[in-house]
């Protein structure tokens, strides 16, 4: 049985779908800190439930075992936590942004009209008097 191709159109309409959105994981700095939040959160959290379980007496295969589900913990914490951090950042940039590009639009607008209202003067003051 040969095997069905998938049509290019098909591949094309999924990228054309992903790249509509804005994500985090194009953001530089965003990818960044979310990589190092998610590192430290792991290690940290590994690092507490260690050292609670030596605390409780429990032996050394069992309290790494707990640090090492802890640290998963942490990660995934520290991962949602830093998502959520970084998601306001970038739409608060956004609207930072917005704002700069109207505000230059709208100066840019009145230095046009003054120059159109200039011009419009020159070419009355060119004009016979008659």
């Amino acid at each position: 049985m040969a095997k069905k191709k998938k049509k290019d159109g098909d591949a094309t309409e999924v990228m054309d779908a992903t790249a509509a959105g804005i994500r985090l994981s194009a953001h530089p700095r965003a990818r960044r800190h979310i990589a190092i939040a998610k590192g430290w959160g792991g290690l940290i959290a590994f690092a507490v439930v260690l050292k609670l379980a030596r605390g409780a007496g429990l032996p050394w295969p069992d309290a790494i075992g707990r640090g090492v589900l802890g640290g998963v913990v942490g990660y995934l914490a520290a991962w949602i936590i830093v998502q959520t951090i970084w998601r306001h950042v970038a739409l608060a940039e956004l609207e930072d942004l917005r704002r700069r590009l109207i505000a230059k639009s709208e100066a840019q607008a009145a230095v046009r009209e003054a120059a159109v209202a200039e011009a419009q003067r020159t070419a009355q003051a060119a004009l016979p008097q008659g």
